[in-house]
């Protein structure tokens, strides 16, 4: 395999993984907006904060998580927040989805290093 096969395959990994993590975000604040009224903000978060960190936790290429914790951030100030009443500084949650999606990724990065631990360990 050459590095342009391999490119593609990354190309291709990035592209359904990008795909995958705006469903899920889109999932989630269908999920968001019908579990919690507009007056409870901080359940929506979280509802959105723990797809996030899943999705993370799921998607193998990191930009993609990056994308989906901005695209999380952007639907929860952009449609849900932006509801009676309205939430002073819908901002001011960005930093619970990236504390999210860094978890997701590390928990990813430790299950990693665990699977070639014991790839190791079986040689």
């Amino acid at each position: 395999m050459d590095v342009a096969d391999e490119a593609e395959i990354h190309r291709v990994v990035l592209i359904r993984d990008l795909g995958a993590g705006a469903v899920g975000v889109v999932v989630a604040s269908f999920a968001a907006a019908v579990v919690f009224p507009p007056e409870d903000p901080v359940g929506r978060v979280l509802v959105m904060a723990v797809a996030c960190g899943l999705l993370a936790t799921a998607l193998s290429d990191w930009r993609a998580s990056l994308a989906v914790a901005v695209v999380a951030v952007g639907v929860f100030v952009g449609f849900l927040a932006d509801s009676a009443p309205p939430v002073p500084s819908p901002w001011g949650f960005t930093p619970v989805f990236v504390v999210a999606v860094v978890l997701g990724v590390g928990n990813r990065c430790l299950r990693a290093l665990r699977r070639r631990d014991e790839g190791h360990r079986r040689s």
